[in-house]
């Protein structure tokens, strides 16, 4: 074998070996990158679900109770987060809603839905209360007016205070009359934010006064205590359910396109 076939074949051997790391480098390459996008994939798959939930006004109930499930959500699920968006009521939350500006709100039934809402649970029932002052609050009184208001039969030609600016409280105001045989257009009414309960109180033009809300609600139990201090102690309202369809109940709403 001459010198220059040797080269040769050591040559050829050399490139096999070139080939052959080559080769390798190649598939520990796709290797990696194979790796690297089903690792991506699974990074990005095991992120929490983030849902946007609308609910108002802020210190309500419904609030309280959302912030505190996001908390809980946050330190003890893996797989989804609650993120709260304040607003100013139940009509605002369902208005996120049908915008496309939030997954899920909390609204009450008797609102106006967006058309493709879907009911996922009942979180409570609301309560009416219906009340008027028995005459002058105070320790400083002197006497005590008589009852102008002693049942719903007595409001034609009165005011009432609603708590409540959303529509569907003076809308219930007025099932509420109609169903007691009182013409509702003969009595007049004026609705109060939620935060406005001290106005409330002490506005002398209203008779009687109207909440809305869950059994135990602190802003029912707030604006009884602050008419009492200042008008004299409530004379609670009887209202006749036989005639009123079922209480409506406050819904946790979301569309169908989002996770529950």
């Amino acid at each position: 074998m001459s010198s220059s076939d040797g080269a040769n074949e050591s040559s050829d051997a050399a490139r096999r070996r070139r080939r052959r790391s080559n080769t390798l480098l190649l598939v520990l390459a796709i290797g990696f990158l194979v790796f690297g996008a089903a690792a991506g994939a699974l990074y990005y798959a095991l992120q929490p679900i983030t849902l946007r939930i609308a609910v108002g006004p802020s210190g309500s109930d419904d609030h309280k109770v959302l912030q505190a499930m996001a908390e809980a959500f946050a330190r003890e699920s893996r797989t989804v987060r609650l993120s709260p968006i304040t607003t100013d009521g139940a009509v605002d939350a369902l208005a996120l809603l049908g915008a496309g500006k939030a997954d899920l709100a909390i609204g009450r039934g008797d609102l106006e839905m967006p058309a493709d809402a879907q009911t996922v649970a009942i979180v409570r029932k609301n309560f009416v209360v219906l009340w008027a002052p028995s005459g002058l609050g105070g320790k400083s009184a002197k006497r005590k007016l008589a009852l102008k208001i002693k049942e719903i039969a007595d409001l034609p030609g009165h005011k009432v205070g609603v708590i409540g600016r959303a529509p569907a409280n003076a809308a219930l105001l007025r099932l509420i009359l109609s169903a007691s045989g009182v013409e509702a257009g003969k009595v007049a009414v004026s609705q109060f934010g939620t935060d406005q309960i001290d106005y409330l109180a002490r506005d002398p033009t209203l008779d009687a006064f109207m909440a809305v809300g869950p059994l135990d609600s602190k802003i029912t139990s707030d604006a009884i205590a602050a008419t009492a201090r200042v008008r004299g102690e409530p004379k609670f309202l009887a209202i006749e359910a036989s005639g009123i369809p079922p209480p409506e109940a406050v819904l946790f709403e979301g569309r169908e396109s989002c996770r529950s």
